[in-house]
């Protein structure tokens, strides 16, 4: 499951765990972003946004940190990350996990063949989103036959808000877990008010 994680939050976690549970997944690879094509520049740097990771998926069973798009130079492809998974992993199936809202406009993205022969598709329900018929997800050039949906309720949460409760010293209690809105603080990050130590 790959993002930004700018920072991670319960909606990215719960979304893991529930697609765990629902497409019967050994584990969950939460994927940071090392520089994304598509968006502008994150907000913390590659390494603040690797350790909120590691510090999100802690005592969360069967969720785990990847950091081969951080390690790797250049923009950040799904494609390519898959082919790195499996030449580092050659025993284990990939499985992708997406919201809906980034599944139906993976036709733009870079080698979306490439991508789809990769890896089986686990969509997630998205709040305000309609659910993906296979009427729908043929429509956004995706098999059926080759996804798996997990139409599960997930935390409305945005990274957006997050970001700006950080700036205005709010909490964050019940967006992100404790330990990421503390690392947060320590950081300063997203103009957040430093702890003092």
């Amino acid at each position: 499951m790959g993002g930004t994680f700018d920072p991670i939050h319960l909606g990215h976690l719960e979304a893991a765990e529930a697609s765990r549970e629902c497409a019967g997944l050994d584990q969950v690879l939460l994927v940071p972003a090392g520089r994304p094509p598509h968006k502008r520049g994150a907000h913390a740097s590659a390494e603040d946004r690797m350790e909120m990771t590691r510090l999100g998926v802690q005592g969360r069973p069967g969720l785990a940190l990847w950091d081969w798009e951080v390690r790797h130079e250049g923009p950040s492809y799904t494609a390519q990350t898959l082919r790195a998974f499996r030449q580092e992993r050659p025993r284990d199936e990939p499985f992708l996990i997406l919201g809906w809202d980034a599944a139906r406009e993976i036709r733009s993205w870079h080698e979306p063949d490439q991508v789809l022969e990769l890896a089986r598709l686990v969509v997630v329900g998205r709040p305000g989103l309609d659910s993906p018929s296979p009427e729908a997800l043929s429509a956004a050039g995706i098999e059926p036959r080759r996804v798996t949906l997990c139409l599960i309720g997930t935390p409305d949460v945005a990274a957006t808000f997050i970001r700006r409760q950080a700036a205005a010293g709010k909490s964050l209690a019940g967006l992100v877990p404790e330990a990421v809105e503390d690392y947060i603080r320590r950081r300063g990050l997203y103009g957040a008010a430093r702890l003092r130590a």
